[in-house]
This record gives structure tokens, C-alpha cells and sequence, in this order.
């Protein structure tokens, strides 16, 4: 920036009229006003969720049960029940075992199988050869296998029930279950 732009970008600092720098302080603080507003209210959402959470897995199905009933019905006409459910998560650790399982038991066809490679620049022609080309050029994908959460959960509950899941197994594909209450509201 030679002297000449230095004089008139100086020049132009000093034509600002002050109003448009206090309307632009203005704006700032607004904007930082409204950020603060949105942290605020994603934390009160959060302390919602977790007591939603807290009621809907743990305290109504507590009560529920101390009260000795499966099922009970609101002034409003709403229908409560708790009903067990179960959910699981392949770890890392146990993905050998688990997928093994699951082709032993000829479920095989939930696992998804994720191919990826990335490739480095000027490497755009390489991308669009066949996959069985790459490994003869140096290329190695990488290749992740994954069973969505809640088909493996499903899956996994309908093998509970036909016994077909040892204990082991359970514990291997990471099985928990909890108690949920489902409130039918009156049409």
C-alpha cells in the first residue's frame, strides 16, 4: 500500500459520520445480545431433554411399578404404559465377534459395509477407475462395517426372544435394556 492509499483510506476513516459507528456499534451488540439468547435457551432445551429423559425412563416407570400396575389411564382419558426396550452398540473391541455372530446366525444382510478412500491432489483421474484397480495402483481404501443402531436393536431383541443370543452375546454386542413410558393420548 503505497502513501497515496494510506492518506485516502485515512481520509475516509475521518469522513465517518458517527452515527453510522454508533448504528454499527449497535448492530454488534445486538448480534452478540442474540447469541447470548440462543446459548441460553440450547441450554434450558438441554435441561428439558434430560428431564424428559429422567421421568420418561426413570421415575413414571418407577412409580408405575411400585404401584403394582402395567398400564393406567389418565383423568383426560390418556392411555400410560411401560414397555421394556432394549438397545446396542458394537464396539470397536467386540466388531470381529459381533459380525461373525451375526453371519453364524445368517443375519449378515444388516451389516453395511462402507468402502472409502481418499485421495491426495492432482489424483482426480485415479478416483474414477474401478475398485479392484486401486490396490494395484498403491491405493488402499479403507473399509468400515457398521449395523445401523436400531435395526441391530430390533434384530437383536427378535434373537433374545427366539433364544438364539447367549448371555456372551448380549455382552459382546453391548446389550442394555430400559423401562419406557408411552403415553397415548385420547383422540
Amino acid at each position: 500500500m503505497g502513501l497515496l492509499d494510506k492518506a485516502l483510506e485515512q481520509s475516509q476513516i475521518d469522513n465517518l459520520d458517527s452515527s453510522d459507528v454508533k448504528d454499527v456499534g449497535e448492530a454488534c451488540n445486538e448480534l452478540n445480545n442474540v447469541r447470548k439468547s440462543i446459548t441460553d435457551k440450547e441450554a434450558e432445551i438441554k435441561q428439558l431433554k434430560d428431564r424428559e429423559f429422567q421421568l420418561e425412563n426413570e421415575v413414571i416407570p418407577s412409580m408405575i411399578e411400585t404401584a403394582g400396575v402395567k398400564s393406567l389411564t389418565l383423568l383426560d382419558g390418556s392411555k400410560v404404559s411401560v414397555k421394556d426396550q432394549l438397545r446396542a452398540n458394537i464396539t470397536m473391541e467386540n466388531e470381529d465377534y459381533c459380525f461373525s455372530r451375526l453371519q453364524e446366525l445368517g443375519l449378515d444382510d444388516v451389516i453395511k459395509n462402507k468402502v472409502e478412500l481418499t485421495f491426495g491432489r492432482g489424483q482426480d483421474s485415479d478416483a474414477s477407475n474401478l475398485m479392484h484397480e486401486l490396490q494395484d495402483r498403491g491405493l488402499y481404501p479403507s473399509n468400515k462395517k457398521a449395523v445401523p443402531w436400531n435395526t441391530l436393536s430390533k434384530l437383536l431383541e427378535e434373537q433374545i426372544a427366539k433364544g438364539s443370543m447367549t448371555s456372551v452375546d448380549q455382552e459382546k454386542f453391548g446389550v442394555y435394556t430400559f423401562k419406557k413410558v408411552k403415553i397415548e393420548q385420547k383422540k
